[in-house]
């Protein structure tokens, strides 16, 4: 078979409100060595009318035999891939012109990144561009220690080396935040970034996965976060996980002993990194402190209690 550079991988179940646009956006690409494999997940929609309606050599579906999910169609896709990079790209989605254009000649000049994502413009259901958008500014030796937190890349954003990503794929069983393991995984062996450019349009809706799963989220997020912990010899127990996802979801903190225990937690995870060296320590105390900072807002109900322990705290002394 004919080899290209890169493989658009896209997953379809029932997409059809909106996977004319996303398809037409990837086809009219200023980079042209690509192919896009469309992996039907059993839609019972117009959606592989649509996709088939188009005269483009380039397609390839792929049809499950049911309706198997996120996880499966996305590796069956990325087995089937002939191109040296991947790109998962959801069928809600739009890309800018220039998106691949941009990330392969960046990926091409620095081979030590593995992944590249980009800044995402929100879109609403019929398209209108609103006010929330995905601008993250963090310099590449920082990401890892901000996955540590919270998910930093955008799924449709990304583009990956073929062989940065981990030999399992995507796993089962992580539908929702199995892009966040992947990227976890992914960091601790080549550098990443996001691209500073608005070279996606994030599409949020009743429909979509997010929206969709936003319930199980939460289990889903603790059962990435003691992977991600691994490395520094750190086992998340029942509390650590509860203080993790408060954060993540900015919920307030009510409990003075949550505020104390966030800081234990905390210097712990400094430590254990000085023994392991797993990421760069400067960039790990300002991502911790900065989490400090903001756990102490969430905590702003319990008013001058929050504030003597944010003062009294190893992060605004020498203690560190």
């Amino acid at each position: 078979m004919t080899q290209v550079v890169l493989s658009i991988v896209m997953p379809v179940y029932n997409a059809e409100k909106y996977i004319h646009q996303a398809v037409t956006s990837l086809l009219e690409q200023s980079y042209r060595d690509f192919e896009l494999i469309v992996v039907n997940d059993g839609s019972t929609d117009k959606s592989m009318e649509i996709i088939q309606g188009f005269n483009d050599e380039r397609i390839r579906i792929l049809h499950n035999d049911k309706n198997r999910g996120i996880v499966y169609s996305r590796n069956r896709g990325n087995a089937a891939a002939r191109g040296g990079y991947l790109a998962p790209f959801d069928a809600d989605d739009v890309a800018r012109a220039d998106k691949f254009e941009k990330q392969l000649a960046f990926l091409e000049a620095h081979p030590e990144y593995g992944m590249i994502g980009s800044w995402a413009r929100l879109i609403d259901a019929r398209g209108h561009v609103m006010r929330q958008k995905w601008k993250v500014n963090a310099p590449p030796e920082r990401i890892p220690s901000i996955l540590l937190f919270r998910n930093y890349f955008v799924q449709s954003s990304v583009v990956i080396r073929r062989e940065a990503i981990p030999e399992e794929g995507y796993a089962e069983g992580y539908d929702a935040v199995e892009d966040y393991r992947m990227w976890g995984l992914v960091a601790r062996r080549y550098k990443v970034w996001n691209y500073p450019a608005y070279l996606l349009q994030y599409r949020i809706h009743e429909q979509g996965i997010t929206k969709r799963e936003s319930d199980q989220m939460a289990g889903r997020d603790a059962k990435v976060f003691p992977l991600l912990y691994e490395p520094f010899h750190i086992q998340l127990n029942k509390r650590n996980l509860q203080l993790l996802q408060t954060l993540k979801d900015n919920r307030p903190i009510t409990d003075l002993q949550d505020l104390n225990d966030l800081e234990v937690f905390f210097l712990h995870l400094l430590s254990q990194n000085k023994k392991h060296q797993v990421v760069d320590q400067k960039q790990l105390l300002s991502v911790v402190t900065t989490r400090w900072i903001k756990a102490c807002w969430l905590a702003r109900g319990l008013k001058h209690r929050a504030l003597l322990t944010f003062l009294r705290s190893s992060f605004l002394t020498s203690r560190l």
